[in-house]
This record gives C-alpha cells, structure tokens and sequence, in this order.
C-alpha cells in the first residue's frame, strides 16, 4: 500500500505549567545551600596541641565525608526543587510545550474532511472524534485560554465558548468535502494577527492526506515567513491522526450516462492494501429499485461498468452506488444524475496534405456506427468553428494552433476534454501543454520501428476489462515523429523513444501518438490500435458531456443559486437539519437542475504525507509533532505529572535521611591488655 516513505520519527515531547507564577519559588533551592554556608560561620577555629594527632588520624576519610555531605545537600535542594514543580502544576505531552508564560489563545485548525471520518480499533469513534475529545480535554487543563475553531469546510474563525461544547458543534460536524491546510493556517495568522492574542498557540488536527496539505504549494513559504515576522509568540502543534489499521476500500462513479436505452455507470473500486483476490458486493439503488452483485476484486483498484435498462423512461434520473461498510462509511457510497442521452460528438482537424487513407482510417475509428457517435472534419483555419462545450473528443492532425485558437482548446483542455495530436506532414515549433513535435525519423530499408514496452494498466492502450493485453507488440512503423517536453510516457520504442505520451491539464488530457494509421507510416490500421485509442479516448472525454450532473462536496458547483431552492431526493440515509449542507455528499434537486454532490477525488487518495514533506513545509517553525499511535499507548494531549514530583520529593528525602545516619561504631573491651613480662 502506497503509505508514507518512512514514519514520523521526530516527537518532541515537552511539559508545560498551569501555574507558571509558582516556578519563581526555585529560587527556594538555594535555601539549603545558604543554610549550610551560614552554619560553618558558627564555628571558630582554635588549635591545640592534641588536635594535630586527630587530624592526621582523620585524613584519610575526609574526602568520603565531604562527598557525603555535598550528597546530603543536593537531595535537600532536589527536594524543594521537586515541591516546587508540583506546586505549579506540570502538564507532560507532545501538543503542549515548555511556555515563557500561560497560553492566551489556542486556534485549532480542524480537518474535517471525508478521511477524517475514518475508524481504527474503536469503529463507533473516528478520527475527527477523538481529536475532538482529546482537545476538549486539554482546553479543560488550559485553565482561561480562548478556544478558537478554524474548520475545514467554511474556512472561518469561529469562537467556542466552552470547550465541553466542542464536539456538539456544527462546525465541528462530519463533511464530505476535502480539506486546505496552509490556506486554514494563513487564516489562522491572520486571525492572530488582528485579534492580537499575545501568546498563542495554532494546534492543527489531520490524518496527514497528502492531497489537503498541498506540501509543493508556494503558500507554505508565504506561511513561514509571515509566522517569522510576527511579534506576539506563536507556537505550532502537529497532531497527526495517521494510524493506518484497518483495511479500507471506497467506491466511486466516475460517470452516468444514457447510452442506447441503458445506463451506463462507469465505477471505480479502490483499497489501502492489496491482500489477495477478493469480492465485494456493490449495491446500486436507482430511483429506488435496489439490486446487488458480486465484483471480483483483485489489485489496489479496479474499474468496472455497469448497465441499466431504462426502457420505457426519458429525462432526468438518479441513484446511488454502495458497498459494505468498511473503516470509512464515508467512501462507502457514491451518488450519480444524468440527462437526456447526448450525442457522442468529436472533430477532427486535418490539413490539407492528409492522405485519403489517413481520413478514411481516423473517421472510421471516430464514428464506427454505434452508440450515436458523430464525427465533424474541419481544417486549421476552420477551427474556431467548433462547439466546445458538446466535444467530447478532438484529433488535431495539422500544425499545432497558435493563439487564439490554442487558449479555447486548452480551456476545452482543462474543463475535462481529451485532445489526440497526431504527427504533421511538416515541422512546427509551436507547443501545446509543454509539448511540441521534433524532427521527423524514417526507418532504414527493409526495418522497422517497433514496440518496446507500454503501459497496460493505465491509458488508451491499457489491458482489456478481462485482464488481456492488447497486442501493441504487433506496431510496425516505418515512419514516426520525435515529441519533446515534460510528459508520461505510455507506450516506448525499443530505443526509449516514445510511442505515445499523455500530459494531464486539471480535469483533462492531452495525448500525443508519433507515427499515423497510414501504410506510408505504420500498421495501426491493420491492428486497429488506432480505433482502441480513439474510442478510449471519446470515452474519456464522454464524461465531461455528464458533468453538469456532478458536483464535490463544498464547491461553488454543489451550491445553489441566488433563486434556486435545495432539496435532497436521494435514500441512501435520513435528511437531518444539521446546517452542513453545503458540505455533504448526496443527490440534489436545485430549481430545475439535478446534482450529484460526492466527496472529492482527492479524498480517495492513498497517499499520505511524509517525514520529509512535513518537514520542508514546516521548516524553521520549531513545530512540535504528537502522533496518533504513541508508542507508550497514551495518546492523550497531555497528562498531570505533579504527583511523580511528589513522590520524587519524598525519595529524595529518603535518601538525604539515609545518608544522614552515622555508622555503627564497633564495641570497644574495658579489661586491660595483658602486659609483656619484662
């Protein structure tokens, strides 16, 4: 499973003091001290003549009973020392630190994400609970500091005005919307800032998903700098929730659409850890009729399709796909809506020197005859005719387009659209995603460029849905085009030159194939490699056409208008007044639009964030980092400790009493010695 490179091994455990006055009183530990010295100046010093014989009798031992003495009056000061800590009431744990004076303001950043809404060994207790708890608790020992909530979802500083309260919040409440740490903690400066809340402490409570910590973003330098620049003493906790346990899976409806009488639901299933073949049963309820079926499950993810019959019904529909309830309930469940069916429409753009053969090859693969799929040719200079928004696929087989035609397509890019480059008869130095065509290449007579490896589990020439590879071995070529830029390579030639590239921009792709479906270059059209990519990639860009059904949870999308009223009208689980509506997955009626509101992609994501990555983002801020999984089982934010300096007072007195004691002298005999007969 893809979890962290290496565990947090840093955990800078420190003490803090509620009554921080009462540590003036180690002053007192000098008391013995002076004490001692006082009692020598008691004494004067007289010599005798006798004295000289006790003296060198003495000498020997005089060092052991200085040692000894020296020992007697550390116990004593240890003692007042050890009192004097318990007195000022110490606190020990890992989100509290050694103060230079009481806390004023606590601002807690909470993750209130989809993943915090997961489960370990107590499955009724998530993540975004126990932190709840746990701050509640520590809030209660802060005798006097201000409490202020700044909350993944709305993003605000919001006062708590008791920290019994803290969980009973709706602020504090579940989402399904992800979750911006370094924009929450630019707020929290901000807020600090304006409030001018002297001592302060930012305590930030997350399960570490990579995806909401953003660690490349520019803002985490802008964070430091303005957290080095303040006045007033601002301190940074880290409480990571990262404890991984059990094995989680969530699923997901990449689309729905009408297709031919059906409904086609294209879904996606995914978990933490890949133990084996398994099955899971998935559950789809639309528009209340319920069914359920058996997934094989093998892999860390997989992709399916699943088919409904709509005979007899038109408009608008909707539903929910589920599965059994697992660490996380919610990324158990996924909503989808859809339309009237569309048709399935692409263009293609080709210059004027495109062979007959190439057209007819590329046209036929873009519009076989099924599934209501259309097919516009166009040239360059008539590409700004092209409808944007009911593309769902664009062949570029020309020059790569200048301004302005390259800004729409690369906006039609980046709202979700798919386009395929494809090489042109001349060179061209213009770019087009940080990627542009090089020089032309040609086979040595009698050879041919092929295949060296490719990419089966993802991309256009993946693996068939029943595990088969598709025989991209097969590719003869004897004319390709070099392609430079920052890209991921798919497909390769056996001299590591690449096949076929793709560059992912937001919510779309762009893809570059290096040779054509024209026997002057290759045999893709023999293979009909040309079609599999085509109709791949009309599928990938199919589920753009959809998305005006589909909203994430939080974004401006799954809000209503100014004149439109939310209901909800799916069945997956009871409609409660909670006020966080605008943060919950679900399927929802807005005026006259239907929306599928579900968690964001990044919610799904396995990847957490690393040592180093927390590190780097949080470099030069002397963070203190506590752990979920604590390896001495107490994951409390801290613990009264004043009872041990108790006791280590007592043991100290101990021992300055054993040391005190004066050994037992030997008995000495009254009867005269015999004397030596003279």
């Amino acid at each position: 499973p893809r979890f962290p490179d290496k565990p947090f091994a840093e955990k800078r455990e420190k003490m803090t003091f509620l009554q921080q006055a009462m540590l003036w009183g180690l002053f007192a530990v000098s008391v013995p001290v002076i004490i001692h010295l006082l009692n020598r100046r008691r004494f004067r010093t007289v010599e005798w003549g006798a004295m000289q014989f006790l003296l060198k009798a003495t000498r020997d031992s005089r060092g052991k009973k200085r040692l000894k003495h020296i020992l007697i009056l550390l116990m004593r000061s240890l003692a007042v020392a050890a009192l004097v800590f318990a007195i000022a009431r110490p606190l020990a744990g890992g989100f509290l630190g050694w103060g230079g004076g009481q806390v004023e303001t606590v601002v807690l950043i909470l993750d209130r994400s989809a993943s915090m809404e997961r489960s370990e060994k107590d499955i009724q207790v998530t993540k975004r609970k126990s932190i709840l708890n746990k701050v509640a608790e520590a809030m209660n020992e802060l005798e006097g500091a201000r409490l202020v909530v700044i909350d993944s979802a709305t993003g605000k500083a919001q006062e708590v005005p008791s920290p019994d309260v803290l969980p009973e919040l709706s602020f504090t409440a579940p989402t399904d919307s992800g979750a911006d740490i370094p924009g929450m903690l630019i707020n929290a400066l901000d807020y600090l800032k304006e409030a001018k809340a002297g001592r302060s402490e930012i305590w930030v409570a997350s399960d570490l998903q990579r995806e909401n910590w953003a660690p490349e973003d520019s803002r985490w330098e802008a964070f430091r700098s303005s957290l080095n620049e303040e006045e007033f003493q601002i301190e940074v906790r880290i409480l990571a929730l990262n404890g991984r346990e059990r094995n989680d899976f969530s699923i997901r409806v990449a689309s729905a659409r009408r297709e031919s009488g059906e409904l086609v639901l294209d879904l996606e299933l995914q978990r933490e850890e890949d133990n084996g073949p398994t099955t899971v049963t998935v559950n789809v309820d639309h528009m209340g009729a319920r069914s359920g079926s058996e997934v094989a499950f093998n892999g860390q993810s997989q992709s399916f399709r699943k088919r409904i019959a709509l005979t007899g019904t038109s408009g608008q529909g909707y539903g929910w796909v589920s599965i059994t309830d697992n660490a996380n309930k919610r990324n158990n469940v996924s909503y989808y809506a859809y339309g009237d069916e569309a048709p399935v429409q692409s263009y293609l753009i080709a210059e004027s020197s495109t062979d007959e053969e190439t057209l007819k090859a590329l046209t036929t693969a873009l519009a076989p005859g099924f599934a209501n799929q259309q097919v516009i040719t166009r040239s360059p200079e008539l590409a700004y005719q092209i409808n944007f928004d009911s593309a769902s696929l664009i062949v570029w087989k020309a020059p790569i387009p200048d301004s302005p035609v390259s800004d729409q397509l690369f906006d039609y890019v980046k709202s979700g659209g798919v386009v395929i480059f494809l090489p042109p008869s001349e060179d061209s130095e213009s770019s087009f995603g940080g990627l542009s065509w090089s020089e032309l290449r040609e086979a040595p007579s009698d050879k041919y460029f092929i295949v060296k490896d490719w990419e089966r589990g993802d991309g256009v020439f993946r693996d068939a849905s029943d595990g088969s590879p598709l025989p991209i071995d097969r590719i003869r070529a004897i004319k390709r085009r070099g392609i430079t830029g920052d890209y991921t390579a798919l497909a390769n030639w056996v001299n590591g030159e690449p096949l076929l590239v793709r560059r992912v921009i937001e919510a779309g792709q762009v893809l570059f194939l290096s040779t054509l479906p024209s026997y002057t270059w290759s045999n893709l059209e023999q293979t009909a490699l040309h079609l599999v990519a085509l109709q791949r990639g009309l599928e990938e860009g199919s589920r753009r056409i959809g998305a005006s059904f589909f909203a994430v949870a939080g974004e401006e999308s799954s809000l209503p208008a100014e004149d439109e009223i939310r209901t909800r009208v799916d069945s997956y689980q009871e409609v409660t007044d909670s006020g966080n509506a605008d943060f919950e997955a679900g399927v929802y009626r807005l005026g006259e639009r239907l929306i599928a509101t579900n968690r964001p992609l990044g919610e799904d994501s396995l990847e957490a964030l690393t040592g180093a990555d927390l590190e780097s983002s949080l470099a030069d801020t002397g963070y203190s980092l506590l752990e979920e999984q604590d390896a001495s089982g107490d994951n409390s934010l801290s613990r009264p400790v004043w009872r041990w300096f108790l006791i280590a007072m007592l043991l100290f007195l101990i021992l300055e009493a054993l040391l005190c004691l004066q050994p037992r002298r030997t008995a000495t005999s009254s009867t005269p010695s015999p004397q030596p007969l003279t």
